[in-house]
C-alpha cells in the first residue's frame, strides 16, 4: 500500500500557480512611452531647471542692457552758471566754491584750479561713495575723510579705493556781452587761461567723468568704474 505524501489536493488535479484568496494583489506595470501627455519625474525636473536658468539669465543681462544704452539718457543737459570774473581765481592756486542758482547740480562744492595755463573744475564729490573731498594746499592734493581716499591736484587717484578719478564741470569764460572769449584748455572740460581779460566771467556748466588718462567720458554714480570688466558689470 503506497504511503500518502501529505498533499492535500483534491486526487486527480495537477500542481499550479496558487489561485486562492490574497492578501495583496501586485500591482500592474504601465508603460507610458507611447502617451504623450505623460511627464516623467526627469522630464519635469529638467523642465523646471531650464525655465530658471532663463530666469537668472534674463535677471542678469536685462538690467546690464539697461545701464549700457542708458548712456545717453543720463548725460546731463548743459546749464550755465555764472560763477564769478576770472580774476576770483589767481593763478596758481585752488580756490573752492559753493555753486548757486537754478542749476540741477548746484549747491554742490566745486575746486577751481588754476594752474599750467589752464583752469579746471573739479567736483569734490568722491568718487568712492560720495563723500566730500578736502583741499590741502600744503600737499596740493585731494583727500576723503570717509575712506581715505587721495587724489593729487588734477583729481587723478594716488591712493585709496576710488575707482576713477574725481569728476569735472565743464567750463568756458565769456565777456560782458555774453559772447566766448578765449579757447578750451588742454584737456577736455578746461579753459586757457591765454590771454583772458581778468573781468571775463567764468561759466561752469554740466559734470562729466573722466579716466585714469583724463579722458572724459559721461558721469558716473559714485563707486562706478569707467573703464575694464567691472564697468560693464556695475552695479553687480
Amino acid at each position: 500500500m503506497a504511503e500518502s505524501q501529505g498533499n492535500d489536493a483534491p486526487q486527480g488535479s495537477s500542481g499550479g500557480q496558487y489561485a486562492g484568496p490574497r492578501a495583496i494583489d501586485p500591482v500592474q506595470e504601465h508603460s507610458h512611452d507611447h502617451d504623450p501627455d505623460f511627464i516623467t519625474r526627469t522630464k519635469f525636473l529638467s523642465g523646471v531647471a531650464v525655465a530658471g536658468g532663463a530666469v537668472l539669465t534674463a535677471a542678469i543681462l536685462v538690467p546690464i542692457a539697461g545701464f549700457a544704452g542708458a548712456d545717453a539718457v543720463k548725460t546731463p543737459k548743459a546749464q550755465w552758471v555764472d560763477i564769478g570774473p576770472v580774476s576770483n581765481f589767481p593763478d596758481g592756486q585752488t580756490t573752492s566754491i559753493a555753486v548757486s542758482g537754478q542749476s540741477e547740480w548746484s549747491d554742490a562744492r566745486v575746486f577751481v584750479r588754476n594752474k599750467d595755463g589752464q583752469i579746471l573744475a573739479i567736483w569734490n564729490r568722491c568718487a568712492h561713495l560720495g563723500c566730500p573731498v578736502e583741499y590741502f594746499k600744503g600737499g596740493d592734493n585731494f583727500v576723503c575723510p570717509c575712506h581715505g581716499g587721495a587724489y593729487n591736484s588734477l583729481g587723478l587717484v594716488v591712493a585709496g579705493p576710488p575707482p576713477r578719478p574725481l569728476d569735472r564741470f565743464n567750463i568756458k569764460v565769456v565777456n560782458s556781452g555774453g559772447a566766448t572769449v578765449g579757447s578750451v584748455g588742454k584737456v577736455h572740460g578746461s579753459w586757457s587761461t591765454a590771454g583772458l581779460n581778468p573781468s571775463a566771467r567764468l561759466l561752469l556748466g554740466s559734470p562729466f567723468s573722466i579716466d585714469s588718462n583724463q579722458s572724459a567720458t559721461r558721469l558716473h554714480d559714485p563707486g562706478e568704474p569707467v573703464t575694464g570688466v567691472l564697468s560693464n558689470l556695475y552695479p553687480f
